[in-house]
């Protein structure tokens, strides 16, 4: 937080996280009015919002790293300030379904944009704890969001209400705009010659996450943990307000989303900053086993002091997989790839929750339970952790071992030329650099 570019940046991510809220809440609520309490409606339009951060990830991303990236997030966040201004006064569900999908089609550009900029605002042995922090000013956001949209809603009645709330959206990302058209850092895209380009290029992250066997061990397993965790999302509700069960009515379901938050800021802030490179990846695949062993107990002894020691123990899991796996993507990848990994990474992990928001209200249908809904989603978090460990243990040691980029990767030339920094964690020596020359299909 020494460096002002950096504080300009979780600023941004802050901002965008309250915003985010802001909207959803906004929109599900302006919408449920407008539809006279329409299901289907309510769906389209959280959908619309998620939808462009899975299909348009691999085009967001090239644009990212072909572009300079503080500048193609001060765009970005221009034009979600102007789609939010169109969503306050739109009337027809038809046109605040469209502009909800603009609007995520704008974030699909902006969030791989802030994480792919951080390494140049901080040193590289800064990297987890500026993530750290990254997390922290987003969890902050995601609190305040709910609360300011909800309360306008309530305060100035529905219609003036998410209008407010979806200005004031549109404010945040001005801020956002502003703060981005402030930073002294720059992140210049590497010039790629007209002849050295490729169709493939929009799909070097996913290529790349592939041929990276930790991060692919670590991705997979996010994404398969967002399906499991976001099910359990979806039946929480139940869970807490069921007689046989919780029996704690909505305080109690806000509860456990209250100490699941509170956990992240903990996992977040407190655990996952002191890690070192070397533990990166095994804390990803812990937090996976942790959080979903927690969900577990809580749902077969239910009680409600019992569920919330759990959620809060698998809020604390959620931060540091969070912050971990970001910073295993800044240490493995090569800055010239860092936008298209990301936009990868998070279409990947959306494409979970979409999967699992439908799967989870099948599951709720079917099963006689909410309990046993949550049994499907802890349990089965629990062992893709399992598998995920094992699979990382099963790897090679140079595998294993902690990467530095030190150069970064240009387009696909004929031949490029990578330098790789091993780090022996046991012995902390930095063994002699090794080129390594790549064909352009490695």
């Amino acid at each position: 937080m020494r460096s002002s570019d950096f504080r300009l940046l979780a600023l941004s991510n802050g901002l965008s996280s309250l915003g985010d809220e802001l909207a959803l809440v906004a929109l599900t609520i302006k919408v449920f009015e407008l539809s006279d309490g329409s299901g289907i409606a309510v769906s389209a339009v959280l959908l619309a919002g998620i939808v462009p951060l899975v299909v348009f990830a691999p085009l967001a991303g090239l644009v990212v790293d072909r572009t300079e990236t503080t500048g193609t997030l001060a765009l970005a966040s221009a034009a979600q300030a102007l789609i939010a201004v169109g969503l306050a006064f739109a009337e027809p569900v038809w046109l605040v379904v469209a502009l909800s999908f603009l609007l995520g089609s704008a974030a699909s550009i902006a969030s791989p944009a802030v994480f792919a900029i951080v390494p140049t605002a901080v040193d590289e042995d800064d990297l987890t704890e500026a993530n750290a922090n990254m997390e922290t000013v987003r969890y902050v956001g995601m609190v305040a969001g709910p609360l300011i949209a909800g309360g306008l809603a309530g305060a100035l009645g529905a219609d003036r209400g998410t209008r407010a709330a979806l200005l004031l959206d549109a404010i945040t990302f001005l801020v956002i705009t502003s703060a981005a058209a402030a930073l002294t850092v720059r992140r210049m895209p590497e010039p790629v010659p007209a002849e050295g380009r490729s169709k493939g290029e929009a799909r070097r992250g996913f290529a790349f996450i592939g041929r990276d066997r930790v991060l692919l061990i670590g991705v997979a397993t996010v994404a398969a943990t967002v399906l499991f965790a976001t099910m359990d999302n979806v039946a929480e509700v139940f869970f807490a307000n069921d007689p046989a069960l919780l029996n704690a009515g909505n305080w109690g379901y806000g509860a456990l989303a209250a100490v699941w938050l509170l956990g992240m800021v903990v996992g977040a802030g407190l655990i996952a900053r002191r890690l070192p490179q070397e533990r990166l990846a095994p804390a990803v695949l812990l937090s996976s086993i942790t959080g979903g062993a927690a969900v577990a107990i809580a749902a077969s002894f239910p009680h409600i002091a019992l569920a919330l020691a759990m959620f809060a123990v698998g809020g604390v899991s959620n931060g540091v997989a969070s912050v971990s796996m970001r910073s295993l993507i800044h240490h493995r990848v090569p800055d010239q790839l860092r936008g298209r990994v990301f936009a990868a990474y998070f279409g990947l992990a959306f494409a979970g929750q979409l999967a699992a928001t439908a799967l989870g209200g099948v599951l709720i249908s079917a099963l006689p339970s909410s309990r046993d809904v949550l049994l499907v989603g802890g349990v089965g978090g629990t062992l893709i952790g399992l598998i995920g460990l094992a699979w990382f243990a099963a790897l090679p040691a140079d595998a294993r071992a902690p990467k530095v980029v030190h150069l970064p990767e240009t387009g696909p030339v004929e031949r490029s030329i990578v330098v790789v920094r091993d780090i022996t964690p046991q012995e902390g020596a930095v063994e002699p650099e090794v080129l390594r020359s790549a064909e352009p299909s490695a």
